[in-house]
C-alpha cells in the first residue's frame, strides 16, 4: 500500500531581518534565529551592505534551510528592505527585528510573538529593559521607534511607503495601526540593547554617527508628518482576516 506524501507545513511565521553593514554585529542575531523552533521562514534583506554581512547571512543559510536570503543592489533603507522580505512570504504573522541586538535570547521572541498569536494584541513592540542606561531611555522616551515587532502581517497594508522610506518604517508602522484600529502592547525585553550610532566603527567614528543620527531622526520626522496626515481603512476582526474574499 502506497503511502501518501506529507504535505508541507504552511508557513505561520516569519522573521524579517533587514540589515546594512553589520557584520560585527549580525552573527549573534542569526545564531538566535536558527536556535528558535517556532519561527517557519527567515528572512534576510542584505541592503546593500558593503561589508561582509551578505557572507555572513549565506554561511547561516547554508545551515538553516528556513532561511533565505535576499539582496538589494542599491542601498533602499530600512523600510524597503522589509516590504522586500514581505513580499517574499505569505506567513499571517512577522517578526521585525533589528541586526545588532545584543542578549537576545529565543524566549525573547517568544514574549514578542505570544501576545499576538494569542490574539491578545495585533502588534507588540519591544522595548529594552535592563540592557544598556542609554537604550533603555530611549525606548522609555520613544517606545514607537523600537524596530523589535510581533504582528500580523495584513497591518503591514495599512503603512504609507511614502512615508516608511529610509528610518521612518516604525513611525508609519506606529501611525498607520493606530489609525487604523489595531491593538498594540508593550512587552519588556530584558536585558536586550544595541549599540549606539555614535561609537559603532562602520559608521565613522564619533562625529559621523552623530551626522548618521540626525539624519535618521529627519526621516522620521518626516515620516510622522506623512503618515499622519494619510487616512486609513479600519482593522478587521481577526476572524474575518480568516474569510477568503
Amino acid at each position: 500500500m502506497l503511502k501518501s506524501p506529507t504535505q508541507p507545513r504552511k508557513s505561520l511565521i516569519a522573521v524579517i531581518l533587514p540589515a546594512y553593514n553589520e557584520e560585527l554585529n549580525i552573527a549573534t542575531v542569526l545564531e538566535v534565529l536558527h536556535e528558535s523552533e517556532m519561527l517557519d521562514e527567515i528572512i534576510l534583506v542584505d541592503d546593500a551592505s558593503q561589508d561582509k554581512t551578505a557572507e555572513i547571512m549565506d554561511q547561516y543559510a547554508a545551515r538553516d534551510k528556513r532561511m533565505q536570503v535576499i539582496r538589494h543592489e542599491k542601498n533602499q533603507g530600512k523600510g524597503q528592505a522589509i516590504f522586500t522580505g514581505w513580499a517574499a512570504t505569505v506567513a499571517p504573522y512577522l517578526l521585525l527585528l533589528d541586526a545588532d541586538l545584543k542578549n537576545l535570547t529565543p524566549g525573547h521572541l517568544q514574549s514578542l510573538l505570544a501576545p499576538v498569536l494569542e490574539h491578545q494584541a495585533d502588534m507588540t513592540r519591544g522595548l529594552f529593559w535592563g540592557g544598556h542606561f542609554n537604550t533603555d531611555l530611549s525606548h522609555r522616551l520613544t517606545p514607537y521607534l523600537t524596530g523589535q515587532r510581533g504582528l500580523r502581517a495584513d497591518l503591514l497594508k495599512c503603512i504609507s511607503r511614502d512615508a516608511a522610506a529610509g528610518y521612518g518604517f516604525e513611525v508609519a508602522l506606529t501611525v498607520g495601526a493606530n489609525q487604523a484600529g489595531y491593538r498594540t502592547r508593550n512587552v519588556l525585553l530584558k536585558g536586550v540593547w544595541h549599540p549606539s550610532s555614535e561609537i559603532r566603527p562602520e559608521r565613522g567614528g564619533y562625529w559621523s554617527g552623530k551626522l548618521w543620527h540626525f539624519r535618521m531622526f529627519a526621516q522620521i520626522i518626516r515620516a510622522w508628518f506623512i503618515a499622519s496626515r494619510q487616512r486609513y481603512p479600519k482593522e478587521k476582526p481577526f476572524f474575518l482576516t480568516l474569510l477568503k474574499p
